[in-house]
């Protein structure tokens, strides 16, 4: 999500935007931006740790339910994008972050 963020900044009037307190319309409390910490960079780590720490079993079922959450997440996201702000670089990259983390799920719900 590094890649989207960054490009996200470079839009015109985004720096403008946050320095006003609001991202995407929505106020940028310290609520939101932990919100987004914990759905954007948190999740994906946890979810690289566990499958390097956990049992295979209890890593199967991690990667399930947290690939499931994120790409609904996502999915909530694209809606968002789509709907609002609908750059196109966004889409595209809410598109590809949607199909790899229903891949992970996919993957470990047939892993055996």
């Amino acid at each position: 999500m590094s890649a989207n963020t960054i490009l996200y900044l470079v839009v015109p009037g985004v720096i403008d935007e946050i320095r006003a307190g609001q991202i995407v319309g929505m106020q940028a409390g310290p609520d939101l931006i932990l919100g987004m910490a914990i759905v954007y960079y948190w999740v994906p780590l946890v979810m690289a740790i566990v499958s390097l720490t956990l049992k295979n079993k209890l890593a199967r079922w991690a990667n399930i339910i947290l690939g499931v959450f994120y790409a609904v997440f996502i999915l909530f996201e694209l809606t968002m994008n789509v709907t609002t702000v609908a750059y196109p670089y966004a889409i595209l990259m809410d598109v590809s972050v949607f199909f790899v983390a229903a891949l992970i799920s996919w993957f470990a719900w047939k892993w055996r």
